[in-house]
């Protein structure tokens, strides 16, 4: 009896220790609590403390929960409600990088990294002395040439020319009948109105030669001109500056980068889907995209297939006879308190409801 209180008594200081917080054996951490149990007594009269494992690895707290719940794994095979899901991020849809397009020194930079800009105002200006000076040199020649294509006095002249050669010839013809004149004279003084009558047609080519200088004097102005603008950079859209790999006096050769510009008005979210059925179901199809934006917090915008693929990804059907094709959905971007909301490469989530 004495023996079968002394294994109680044992039993009780073990219950004890299990109930004690401060035991090392029950808890080793405030942050991972662990529970035991007892197991059984040993047949030396212990108790074996049997840990079970730390429940912190299986019960996640509601706020640390991911707010898309989405399958993982890409691309996603419809779900059982008919709804094609996939994961992928914004990507923007004006991106570009701004190359100089001739060579030249930088000789100002109007903005910097993350810079506003307004579509055709002057971002980047290249040294253009010399383009300048071309234009000017082409500008007086196609007034020089302008003024000898307006100049019709050659051709007045020439028309003077054979009236008066035709009247000389005509007396000359008088005479020559009545036989008072040589046959010499009356023929040199027929050969001057012939001259005099060509003359009028050369005048007149000469007048079409300088017209036609006046066409190639404006081309050469316009070349001047586009020299100007290839040194002067304007932004082709509205957007933000992302990057700057030059800075002012640098050389550049044409071709060669100096910022990237891009656009945050609008997204296109691109990814892969899985689908059993004729891709035309997705061309122009319903789609939401749903986009965290922190805090746990969401942003859903609604929208429609923008790009089907119009080829299958991979050799040919799987096993369960679904294809994949790549396909992209464009949102608009939105705002809160003036400043955009959405950026680029941000995560997003991408259901269709194909057309049935």
């Amino acid at each position: 009896q004495s023996k079968k209180i002394a294994q109680r008594q044992a039993s009780q200081t073990t219950l004890d220790r299990v109930s004690d917080k401060s035991d090392p054996i029950v808890s080793q951490s405030t942050s991972e609590p662990r529970l035991a149990q007892i197991d059984r007594v040993g047949p030396q009269n212990t108790v074996e403390i049997v840990p079970i494992q730390n429940l912190s690895q299986r019960v996640v707290p509601t706020a640390l929960q991911n707010p898309l719940p989405v399958p993982a794994g890409s691309p996603l095979a419809s779900t059982p409600d008919g709804i094609l899901r996939y994961k992928a991020i914004l990507s923007f849809v004006n991106d570009i990088k701004v190359v100089a397009q001739t060579d030249g020194i930088i000789l100002d930079i109007l903005l910097d990294e993350g810079s506003l800009v307004s579509k055709d105002s002057t971002m980047i200006q290249i040294d253009n002395r010399l383009a300048n000076a071309e234009k000017e040199v082409a500008v007086r020649e196609l007034e020089s040439a302008k003024l000898k294509a307006e100049d019709e006095s050659q051709i007045k002249f020439s028309a003077a020319s054979y009236e008066v050669a035709t009247s000389v010839f005509n007396r000359s013809q008088d005479l020559y009948v009545k036989g008072v004149e040589p046959q010499d004279d009356w023929e040199k003084k027929r050969l001057e109105k012939i001259k005099a009558g060509f003359q009028i047609d050369v005048s007149k080519r000469e007048q079409m030669i300088n017209q036609a200088a006046v066409g190639v004097n404006e081309a050469k102005l316009n070349a001047s001109m586009v020299q100007l603008e290839l040194r002067t950079i304007k932004a082709p859209f509205s957007g933000v500056v992302a990057s700057m790999q030059k800075e002012r006096y640098d050389w550049v050769k044409a071709g060669e980068e100096i910022m990237r510009l891009v656009s945050l008005d609008k997204f296109r979210v691109k990814g892969t889907v899985r689908i059993s059925d004729s891709p035309n179901t997705l061309e122009g199809a319903k789609a939401r995209v749903i986009i965290p934006v922190g805090a746990g917090q969401v942003e859903q915008i609604d929208g429609v297939v923008g790009f089907v693929s119009p080829e299958s990804q991979g050799s040919g059907a799987r096993d369960d006879g679904t294809q994949e094709y790549t396909v992209w959905v464009e949102i608009p971007n939105k705002q809160v308190g003036g400043k955009y909301l959405f950026r680029g490469t941000m995560d997003a989530v991408v259901e269709i409801t194909p057309n049935r």
